[in-house]
């Protein structure tokens, strides 16, 4: 199955091993649109439920169709790496995701490349929401269930504006800082210019308490944006 290491996916996994034993392998697609840390989390997930990791590298900075950032992205990226995945299924194996069923009413377009493909999706079947798909992995005591998303890393980036790596370790550098600072589930979207930040609930009071602005400004500054705005819509709780 194809393995993010978050919530999702770990109690999709938890369940394929339970269904499948040794047949079920989790497969991570290595990328620069990922922070490094999420590895970590993918492998001890993969050591606790007893599952078989392999790695995948993948550089979807060689996809042009990507790196256009247009409002295709996110198909084009998902057909690509999926058919990676696919073209590399044992006879008689079938792909499993872990889209849920919040996730349809979102605008996500790298689900028409999971229709496309004929991934399953059994968290959909199962008619699981978000929510109690983070309180499953809570119950079953699974090491990932009050981590944040930690989405790929190109969302950050505003439409239109050509993906780079260095605006991609830009967004890493950003939010690494403030989590540090204790800001989980942030994030920091770029325009080219300048820094929008997003906190998760209750934590702008937090960071306007702690007196951090000019310490911010001041770290974005050596990245070379000189506006950094805040946003005052929060991310919803890591926990909802």
């Amino acid at each position: 199955m194809a393995f993010s290491g978050g919530v999702d996916s770990t109690l999709l996994l938890k369940a394929a091993t339970a269904a499948y034993g040794a047949d079920a392998m989790a497969v991570y697609l290595r990328s620069p649109l990922q922070k490094p840390r999420v590895l970590e989390v993918v492998r001890q997930s993969c050591q606790e439920l007893g599952c078989a990791l392999r790695i995948i590298d993948v550089d979807p900075l060689s996809w042009p169709e990507f790196t256009a950032n247009g409002d295709l992205r996110c198909y084009h990226c998902k057909k690509k790496m999926y058919s990676c995945l696919t073209s590399q299924l044992p006879s008689g194996y079938k792909l499993l995701d872990g889209t849920n069923i919040d996730d349809l009413k979102q605008d996500r377009p790298g689900l028409q490349a999971v229709r496309e493909l004929q991934a399953l999706t059994p968290l959909v079947e199962a008619g699981l929401s978000k929510g109690e798909i983070r309180s499953l992995c809570r119950e079953f005591q699974l090491c990932c269930w009050n981590l944040p998303s930690e989405s790929c890393l190109a969302t950050r980036i505003a439409r239109g504006l050509a993906i780079t790596p260095e605006l991609l370790r830009d967004v890493a550098r950003g939010e690494n800082f403030l989590e540090e600072r204790g800001f989980f589930g942030c994030r920091a979207r770029l325009d080219g210019k300048s820094v929008f930040i997003a906190l998760s609930q209750g934590d702008s009071k937090k960071f306007l308490e702690n007196g951090l602005r000019e310490e911010v400004i001041n770290f974005f500054a050596k990245l070379n944006y000189t506006k950094v705005f805040l946003e005052l819509s929060e991310r919803a709780s890591i926990l909802g």
